[in-house]
C-alpha cells in the first residue's frame, strides 16, 4: 500500500499529459487543418496513453477494485473506451472538418467526465453535484 500516493500521482501526470497532448494535437490538426508530421507525434501520444493506463491497472489492483463490482470504475474504463472512439473518429479518418471539432469537443467533455468520476468515485461524476 506504501505504492499507493506515488502511483496515484503518476496516473494523475499521465492523465494531464495526455490530455496535453490531445489538445495540441488536436488544435493542429482539427482546428488549423495542418498535418503532423513530426515523429515525436507517432509514438509520444501511445507511449503517455499507455502509461496512463498501465499505472490505473496497477492501482485497481493494489486496490482490488474489480471494474465488474466497483460501478464507478467499470463506467470509467466504459467512457476511456467512448473517448478513445471519439479521438479516432477526430483525427484519423476524412471527415468534414465542422464533424471533426465536433468530435475533438466531444472527447475533451468526456475527458473531463472521466475525471470527474475518478475523483467522485461516483458513476454519475459531476452530475451527482446536480442533485
Amino acid at each position: 500500500m506504501w505504492l499507493y500516493p506515488s502511483l496515484k500521482l503518476l496516473h494523475i501526470l499521465c492523465a494531464a499529459a495526455s490530455l496535453m497532448l490531445f489538445i495540441v494535437r488536436g488544435g493542429i490538426t482539427v482546428l488549423m487543418a495542418k498535418v503532423l508530421t513530426a515523429q515525436i507525434w507517432k509514438w509520444l501520444p501511445p507511449a503517455v496513453d499507455t502509461l496512463l493506463l498501465a499505472f490505473g491497472v496497477w492501482l485497481a489492483v493494489l486496490l482490488q477494485l474489480n471494474p465488474l463490482h466497483v460501478t464507478w470504475l467499470g463506467v470509467k474504463l466504459l467512457c476511456v473506451i467512448g473517448y478513445i472512439v471519439l479521438g479516432v473518429l477526430a483525427f484519423r479518418l476524412r471527415r468534414p472538418r465542422w464533424l471533426k471539432v465536433c468530435l475533438f469537443t466531444a472527447a475533451i467533455l468526456l475527458f473531463g467526465f472521466i475525471v470527474s468520476i475518478a475523483v467522485l468515485h461516483d458513476a454519475r461524476g459531476v452530475f451527482v453535484l446536480a442533485g
